[in-house]
């Protein structure tokens, strides 16, 4: 693997993370006017990243025996993991919330 698969988890999750909280705020709105439940669906595709991710970065760690390298991909793959449960509970909040009461 890659040197980039090894940094997935460190860099992909957090990311997918800023955008959906960032979505958090302006889906609202948009979901209030129509019936499309995309503040659900956001955080969804999000927690799938996260976790791809991850599990990239966890599979990245098979391929060296050089310790920065392991290191980096175990880093990398709690990383992810923390993320996902993160998105996992916001996502858990905006589906228990209606979009018009916020």
């Amino acid at each position: 693997m890659t040197t980039a698969a090894r940094y997935g988890g460190l860099i992909l999750a957090p990311l997918s993370w800023a955008i959906n909280t960032q979505l958090g705020q302006i889906l609202p709105y948009s979901d209030c006017g129509s019936k499309m439940p995309s503040t659900v669906l956001a955080p969804a595709a999000a927690i799938l990243l996260a976790i791809g991710s991850a599990s990239v970065s966890r599979v990245s760690r098979a391929s060296t025996k050089v310790r920065t390298a392991l290191f980096l991909s175990e880093l990398s793959f709690l990383t992810g993991l923390i993320f996902a449960f993160a998105l996992i509970l916001q996502g858990v909040g905006s589906w228990l919330i209606e979009a018009c009461q916020r």
